[in-house]
């Protein structure tokens, strides 16, 4: 058995091992190589046999930056599954994390019962609801809106960190992984709320599905404010498309969103799951912890 690093000659075998899990040949960020990750894996008899990525994060917590290790892209072979060869990737990737100064290790757990018994524990989750646009009529427009442009990022940075920084789990969206055509680009939209000096207080970022009626919806990926009367109007602006989009899905964690939209239904719920690397260094919240997987 041998746990490395892979390398840009190991793709082949990468999207081999990945195809099976996720149902895709495609990587994300279509490289093997990159600063923004690292791929690992481990090999039988030279065969690659299971594979995990980590991403160096931050997340806040306690109003501090925690160095977090992102885990991601988890995939065994099936020809590979049931011989426990996930525990020695896994624990060779937080020695690494350690090694680093990761404080936490952080991952979307598609299977619970596995990760517990390697030390995490779920502290959160990112749900998708979804909502009849019709009911978002109820709320009123008291702020003034308009379209962000690149001119905007430092607006975006600002109230995101503003509202992140607040609470624990969130990442600070500050690593090498968030460049600064994401925040803009990879939306249909996204729309600031503006006071009366025109200072931005809210944003929303946003997709519209393609089609008319029916099944068309608009998914709010990234819903950030600072007060109520921001967060009104991006919504009572999401309402207006109940004529060509019956629908629109949040991205949403904890209760901020859901308190306020009582007749969501959750589309998906993706447990979100921490282990504590360093225990020294770090206090497990008590609280709620949430999560924004914008990027």
């Amino acid at each position: 058995m041998e746990i490395r690093r892979l390398t840009e000659d190991d793709r082949d075998a990468l999207v081999a091992v990945r195809l099976p899990a996720f149902g895709t040949s495609t990587l994300g960020g279509d490289r093997v190589e990159h600063p923004a990750y690292e791929r690992w894996g481990l090999f039988v008899d030279g065969r690659l046999a299971a594979t995990t990525t980590r991403k160096p994060y931050a997340s806040w917590f306690g109003g501090r930056e925690v160095p977090t290790c992102g885990v991601g892209g988890v995939a065994i072979a099936p020809e590979f599954r049931g011989r426990g060869l996930l525990r020695p990737l896994m624990e060779r990737l937080h020695d690494d994390a350690r090694s680093q100064g990761d404080v936490v290790a952080t991952l979307f757990a598609s299977a619970p019962g596995i990760y517990a018994s390697l030390g995490y524990r779920t502290v959160g989750a990112m749900d998708t609801i979804e909502v009849h646009a019709s009911a978002l009529h109820r709320f009123t427009r008291r702020r003034e809106l308009r379209r962000a442009t690149a001119d905007d990022l430092p607006a975006l940075k600002r109230i995101y960190t503003g509202w992140a920084s607040r609470h624990d789990g969130p990442l600070t969206r500050t690593t090498v992984e968030f460049d600064d055509d994401a925040w803009l680009h990879d939306a249909t939209g996204v729309t600031l709320a503006l006071d009366e000096d025109g200072t931005a207080l809210a944003y929303a970022a946003w997709n519209r599905s393609p089609g008319v009626g029916g099944d068309a919806h608009v998914e709010v990926e990234d819903l950030v404010w600072a007060d109520e009367g921001s967060r009104d109007s991006l919504l009572w602006m999401f309402g207006t498309f109940s004529t060509v989009a019956p629908t629109v899905r949040f991205d949403t964690s904890g209760t901020e969103l859901t308190s306020v939209l009582p007749e969501h239904r959750v589309l998906e719920n993706r447990p979100y799951d921490l282990l504590v690397l360093e225990s020294e260094a770090f206090e497990p919240p008590t609280g709620p912890v949430l999560i924004r997987d914008y990027f």
